[in-house]
């Protein structure tokens, strides 16, 4: 197993969830990474992860059979490749409610990295308010139905993992949203959740 996971390379920034969500895979599985940092920007390309990823988004990961993107794509990839039980199979899921719920973390990930940019790099002037309202309303719901299936959260697979890096990115990011507010059973779950090395040692840092 070292020969090859040693020639897995994620290209990643540390502040990205999608990135975060790959790297706690990797912990789980059992599945060695070398992290190499690129620079990422909303207003301009980098080509250079443009060879690898024509879209130009992280995370990409490099293997020895090619690179490979996005980070549903990585974490199965990981999942075939590591040790241990699957990040696709729990007793208090099945596999739809698993990849449903993945599908719901990406979705509050996605919405609050366009938060980000519009709130940090758009100049003041130029935001969209009603468009901002949109995005934090679609987490909101998102957060919603994730509170009615903490439940399903119960074991450490994909879904899990992909809430936990969602909802601590929204901590990160967005400290003033205060998604705990109504939502006692998935606040709680979290903080269960957070005490996993996983989440210890993958912890957001600014870039």
């Amino acid at each position: 197993m070292a020969g090859w996971s040693d020639m897995l390379v994620l290209l990643q920034t540390p502040a990205s969830p999608f990135a975060r969500k790959v790297r706690m895979a990797a912990l789980e599985r059992g599945v060695k990474l070398r992290l190499e940092q690129v620079p990422v920007d909303p207003a301009a390309r980098n080509d250079d992860l443009g060879a690898r990823n024509p879209l130009a988004k992280i995370p990409v990961m490099l293997t020895p059979e090619g690179a490979l993107y996005d980070s549903r794509v990585i974490c199965r990839y990981l999942d075939r490749r590591g040790e241990g039980p699957s990040l696709y199979v729990a007793e208090t899921a099945d596999v739809w409610d698993i990849l449903t719920l993945e599908a719901l973390a990406d979705g509050v990930m996605e919405a609050a990295v366009l938060l980000r940019y519009e709130l940090v790099q758009r100049p003041q002037h130029l935001r969209w308010t009603d468009w901002i309202a949109a995005q934090f309303a679609r987490i909101d719901a998102a957060l919603d139905h994730a509170e009615s299936r903490e439940r399903q959260l119960g074991a450490p697979h994909i879904g899990a993992i992909g809430m936990a890096a969602a909802l601590e990115y929204l901590d990160f990011r967005h400290p003033g949203h205060d998604w705990r507010a109504r939502r006692a059973g998935l606040a709680a779950w979290l903080d269960r959740f957070s005490a996993q090395p996983i989440m210890r040692e993958t912890s957001y840092r600014a870039a």
